[in-house]
């Protein structure tokens, strides 16, 4: 590991914070509450926590929530003496939780820093972030603070080395040859010294190449999405036959795209490749395998893992994302993957819908707007947008928004432009301003490159005329409201 990639001494100090967090956690007596943000990272972390605590005997409930308001509400009936929070930013907590001084508060976050604003002592607070231990934020994922807090549990920890591998690139802590950097090498390593983890130096990595016959896994990839093949099953069959690609093995059974030999995986991947128009790394590239999960499995290949727990997350199955991570592989395992399939075939059908009504995105000079149509689904929305623009089907050289009407409340799901991130010019900040100050009743959730907020039907258009005149005065310097 090069040295300069972070400093093994502060390391080790976090480390050593990590370890004295999970002593304080074997000697709790009573139920303890964890409280994740719904990210994969974020649920993986807490199924290694769960996972220690209960071998120590102690007992836990796990309360995904996503911002303070939602955590109070879940909360406001129970008794906690000890919260572990993870992933939310400050201003997500609750302060009248971080202000009790007679509960333990905790904060897990490899990017979580302070607020001054806030009125907390923020000093009596136990707060696991990579900033304090002045180690850069891509270095480590909570999956692996998590991994670090294990190791203090038990000797036997590397048996969640394969979670942290999954949190870590669920943040995308890789590099451009899309190889883990940071802690998370270090963190494989101990893994593959256990005969925990294995590395695939390059491979197909389309979700489905482990457990799924080969057209059955371009048919329901949406993540690349395929034009021409993503949710049509005879043009995935007739694609597969026309490489010479047999669908079938000497003994009958359909072959995964795993089983391919070296020179059908070439050639599956280079036809693949011309059909994608975007990041061909979505295809191509690196993986990741859990020697511990039996051939077959979706849960063998940590992307494939990390695909079902972000389909999980799009539907707000956080129970069953949760028991995956837990190691179910039974009944609920079978129920999630019917689930999955169902809401990737709905997000299929609407990705399609789209491309061939292109009128149905509005070009607007800051911005793509794609306004709510019958035929959209609200789970589905994340899936739907991110797909559009990591295929390149839809250019993000600036914002791209997805308006959704469930049940009489509008929704925007917003995807930002990387190259207007860059200059300053965030969606977010602006959308969190017009909260402050125009659409009182609405809430945010999410990150600066994608999020979701609530707004009424009679407030609509009022955000866009807000958002028009926000986006020009970023880009020209001028108000056009004061200009008109």
């Amino acid at each position: 590991m090069p040295k300069d990639e972070f400093s093994f001494e502060n390391y080790s100090k976090l480390k050593e914070a990590s370890i004295s967090l999970a002593e304080l956690l074997k000697s709790k007596e009573n139920t303890l509450a964890i409280i994740p943000k719904s990210h994969s990272d974020n649920l993986s972390a807490s199924g290694i926590l769960v996972s220690c605590l209960q071998e120590s005997g102690v007992g836990c409930h796990v309360i995904t929530a996503s911002n303070s308001l939602e955590i109070e509400e879940r909360v406001k009936k129970t008794n906690y003496s000890t919260y572990v929070f993870i992933g939310l930013s400050a201003q997500e907590l609750p302060i009248t939780i971080l202000n009790s001084k007679d509960k333990e508060r905790i904060i897990i976050g490899h990017d979580f820093s302070i607020d001054e604003e806030m009125e907390v002592q923020w000093e009596s607070i136990r707060i696991l972030s990579l900033s304090n231990f002045d180690l850069k934020t891509n270095l480590l994922s909570n999956s692996g603070i998590a991994y670090l807090v294990a190791s203090g549990f038990s000797d036997d920890h590397y048996q969640y080395s394969g979670l942290a591998v999954l949190g870590a690139l669920s943040k995308r802590q890789i590099n451009k040859e899309q190889k883990l950097i940071g802690i998370n090498k270090l963190i494989f390593e101990e893994g593959k010294e256990h005969k925990i983890l294995k590395e695939i130096e390059k491979g197909i990595k389309i979700p489905g190449r482990e457990s799924q016959p080969i057209h059955q896994a371009l048919q329901y990839s949406i993540n690349p999405f395929f034009p021409g093949l993503t949710g049509n099953k005879d043009a995935c069959t007739s694609f597969v036959a026309d490489l010479g690609i047999s669908m079938k093995d000497n003994e009958g059974n359909f072959r995964t795209i795993s089983s391919l030999t070296g020179d059908e995986s070439k050639n599956l991947s280079e036809a693949l490749i011309i059909l994608f128009k975007g990041d061909t790394s979505k295809i191509i590239g690196p993986m990741y395998i859990l020697n511990t999960e039996t051939k077959k499995d979706q849960t063998r290949n940590i992307e494939e893992f990390l695909w079902l727990l972000e389909g999980a997350i799009g539907m707000q199955k956080y129970g069953l994302a949760l028991a995956i991570v837990l190691g179910d592989r039974s009944n609920l395992f079978d129920k999630l993957m019917r689930e999955l399939g169902n809401y990737h075939g709905k997000a299929t059908t609407i990705i399609e819908e789209i491309i061939k009504n292109q009128e149905v995105i509005e070009e607007r000079q800051y911005y793509r707007l794609i306004r709510h149509q019958d035929f959209f689904e609200f789970e589905s929305a994340p899936l739907v947008i991110r797909a559009l623009v990591e295929s390149s089907t839809i250019p993000i050289d600036k914002p791209l928004i997805l308006h959704i009407r469930n049940n009489k409340q509008d929704y925007l799901f917003v995807h930002d432009s990387p190259s207007n991130i860059e200059k300053g010019y965030v969606s977010f900040q602006i959308f969190q301003n017009l909260i402050e100050k125009t659409i009182k009743d609405s809430s945010i959730k999410g990150d600066i490159g994608f999020f979701q907020l609530n707004v009424k039907a009679e407030e609509l258009e009022l955000v866009f005329k807000e958002l028009d005149v926000a986006l020009s005065y970023h880009h020209e310097g001028k108000d056009t409201e004061k200009k008109q």
